[in-house]
C-alpha cells in the first residue's frame, strides 16, 4: 500500500469483519437489490461471467437465479467472504471460487479468460485510491473479448475523496484502458456504469 492510499477501517480477511459486513450490507443500503436487478438487465447474453470482489455472493446469487449463465467465477481476496459465498451458492454448478487480489500484479493471469462479462459491485474502491483504476481497468480489458461487457458499480463520492471516483473519473479511467462506457443507472448514492471492450 502506498502512503497516499486510503486504509480500510475493516479487514474483510477477518471472519468477524466479513460476517459483520454481510449482515449490514443490505440493511445499510436496501437499494442494493434494485442495483442487482440493473446488473441482470444489462448483462446481455453473457454466459461466462467473472465477478471482481464477489464478497458473500449476493450479486452472484441474484445473477445465477435470473440469467442464463453457464460459468460464474467469484474472485475475492477474502477467504471468509469466499466461504460465505460457498454457503450461499456452492451447490450451483456454474459457480467457481477463486481466492485472489486484484491489487496484486499478475492477478488476471490466474483466471480462465476470456469472459463474456465482468461485474463489480462496490468492490473496485478496494484498490484503495482512485489513481489505481486505469491500471486495474487495463487488466480487466485483457480478460474480455472485443465487445465484452464490464459492469461496474461504486459509490458517488460526497466530496473530494481519493478513495471513490466520480462518474467522470470512472469514464476517463475506462477510456484510458480502451473501453467505451455509459452510465446506466444511479440509485441513491451508487452508480452503475456499462463499459464495452
Amino acid at each position: 500500500m502506498s502512503s497516499d492510499d486510503v486504509p480500510s477501517p475493516i479487514d474483510l480477511r477477518l471472519p468477524a469483519d466479513a460476517h459483520a459486513w454481510t449482515r449490514e450490507a443490505d440493511v445499510k443500503r436496501p437499494h442494493r437489490e434494485q442495483l442487482r436487478a440493473l446488473f441482470a438487465a444489462h448483462l446481455g447474453n453473457a454466459t461466462r461471467v467473472l465477478e471482481l470482489g464477489s464478497g458473500p455472493g449476493l450479486l452472484a446469487e441474484h445473477l445465477l437465479r435470473t440469467c442464463p449463465i453457464a460459468s460464474y467465477t467469484l474472485f475475492d481476496f477474502s477467504r471468509p467472504m469466499l466461504e460465505l459465498s460457498r454457503e450461499r451458492i456452492g451447490a450451483h454448478p456454474a459457480a467457481t471460487f477463486v481466492l485472489g487480489d486484484f491489487k496484486q500484479p499478475g492477478w488476471a493471469a490466474r483466471l480462465a479468460s476470456p469472459y463474456d462479462a465482468i461485474v463489480a459491485m462496490q468492490s473496485i474502491h478496494e484498490v484503495r485510491h482512485k489513481r489505481h483504476l486505469p491500471g486495474l481497468y487495463r487488466d480487466v480489458h485483457t480478460l474480455l473479448p472485443p465487445g465484452g461487457r464490464f459492469l461496474v458499480c461504486d459509490h458517488v463520492p460526497a466530496d473530494a475523496n481519493p478513495l471513490f471516483a466520480t462518474e467522470a473519473e470512472q469514464h476517463a479511467a475506462l477510456r484510458s484502458a480502451g473501453f467505451t462506457s455509459t452510465t446506466i443507472g444511479v440509485v441513491e448514492t451508487l452508480y452503475l456504469i456499462a463499459a464495452t471492450a
